[in-house]
Formats: C-alpha cells, structure tokens, sequence
C-alpha cells in the first residue's frame, strides 16, 4: 500500500472512531437515564411502594401493552391518520397565508393580530364550539388539529421570509427579476429552514389536536381509550396507548426530519 493509501485508511479509521465516540456520547446519558429510571420504577412497585392499581410497573404496562397491541394498533389509525391530515392541512394554509402576510403590510396588520387572537385562547375551551360547529367524528378531530398546529407554521414561515438578506433582494432586482422568481430563488430557500422548524413543533401540536379532539367526540382513538382506561382506572391500558401515542408522534417528526434533509440537499445542490 502506497503511502498516500496509509494516510487515507488511517484518516477512514480516525473519522469512523470519532464518530462512534460521538454516537456514545449522545445516546448513553439519555439511555442510562432512561434505565435507571425504569429500574428504579420496577423496584419500587415490587417492593410495594407503589400502588399498582395508581403506577403499575413497566413490566406489566410492556405486558399490557404486548397482549393488547392488536387492539391499540387498530385505534392508533384514527389519531394517525388524523395527526398526518392535521399537519399537511395546517402546513397549506400556513405556508400560504404566511407568503400572503409577508408580502403585505396591510394584510400583515389586519389578519396577523386575528391569527395571535385566536392562539391566545386556551385550546380546551374551544374544544365545545368544535363540537357544536362540526359536530363529532374523525373530521372534527382533523379540523380541531388543523387550528392546533396552524399557528407555529404560520410565524416560522413569516420569520423566514423576512430572513432573506437585502442584498440578495437588491441583486434580483438589479437582475429584472420579477417578484415570483425572487420568491423561489432567494425568499423561499432562506425561509425553509424556518418553514421546517414550524412543522416540526405542528406535528407535535396536530397529535395533541386529535387526542383532545378523541377526548371529547370520537368513539375510536388512542385519545379515547386513554379516557376509557382512566374512567376504568386500568392504569396499564392507559400507559400503554400513551407509550403507542408517542410512538405516533416520533414518527411524524423523524419523516418531517428527514424531508427537511432531503429537500435542503436538494436546494444545496441547485
């Protein structure tokens, strides 16, 4: 092997080390902490500190939720699929009236306090107006998402909008460019980092959307079988649709992580 060949077999070998050190770094604390958690938690209900009808222990909620997956899969669809057309819905009319606002001050000043208004009041108390607006069933609980996570995508693509340096701006129009090719060549690409910030704190707000939506309307759901467990204090069925919840949720975010890096790459490389 050449010498140059030595040099690159040993910068492959630094990189990789480095970058398992840096891999264990990140993921043993939260795992560590996770366990000893957990222990701590199974030791606790074996020893009877704690009441297993109140905290059963994680052994039997993982039992609960093995014998009952078949059952909590089936109503994980609704809040999912509810959760995926909150989103997508909320990202539309988000991205839309945030490009509208940011090219309009008079808009901007006439529908943006309207929009602040509306997040301001407290969810839940909304919820009942849903209810008698739309009525119950899958399609309130979409809507009831859709109003949940249609505020933070809004203001991150407002903010990124406005993130687009003047110097570009000026360029472009030193360049003739109209205000459509300004958009898509400098405005947008500055902005979809913010734009995919947004989505990612809505998905977490369009699952907290349909769970309260299920609170209140449906008959299926993961939002209703945890009031149904609560109701029946089986504490176990309710921690393991919440575990499921969660689950529903990391999903969501890692596909809109991912996109995020699959469209930049594409942007970088134009």
């Amino acid at each position: 092997m050449t010498d140059i060949g030595l040099r690159l077999a040993r910068v492959e070998s630094l990189d990789l080390s480095a970058l398992g050190r840096t891999a264990i770094r990140l993921v043993a604390p939260p795992m560590l902490a996770a366990l000893l958690l957990l222990g701590g938690w199974e030791a606790l209900s074996r020893a009877g500190a704690l009441s297993a009808r109140l905290l059963p222990a994680p052994s039997l909620v993982f039992d609960t939720l093995v014998r009952s997956l078949g059952v909590l899969l089936e109503q994980a669809q609704p809040t999912f699929w509810g959760a995926v057309l909150g989103i997508l819905l909320a990202a539309a009319l988000g991205i839309v009236l945030g490009a509208a606002v940011s090219y309009s001050r008079t808009l901007m000043q006439a529908v943006y306090p309207t929009v602040v208004f509306f997040q301001l009041i407290p969810k839940v108390a909304l919820a009942p107006v849903f209810l008698l607006w739309f009525g119950t069933g899958f399609s309130a609980n979409v809507i009831f998402s859709v109003f949940i996570a249609f505020f933070p995508v809004v203001v991150a693509t407002i903010a990124g909008l406005q993130a687009a340096p003047p110097a570009y701006e000026r360029l472009c129009r030193s360049l003739m460019m109209s205000r459509a090719q300004r958009f898509l060549t400098v405005k947008f690409p500055f902005a979809l980092p913010h734009i995919f910030n947004g989505l990612r704190i809505g998905v977490t707000f369009a699952v907290i959307g349909v769970v309260l939506g299920e609170f209140i309307t449906a008959q299926t759901g993961l939002g209703y079988i945890i009031l149904f467990s609560a109701n029946n204090f089986e504490t176990a069925l309710l921690l393991a649709a919440i575990l499921l919840l969660c689950g529903v949720g990391i999903v969501l975010f890692t596909f809109f992580l991912a996109l995020e890096k699959i469209v930049m790459r594409l942007y970088d490389s134009r």
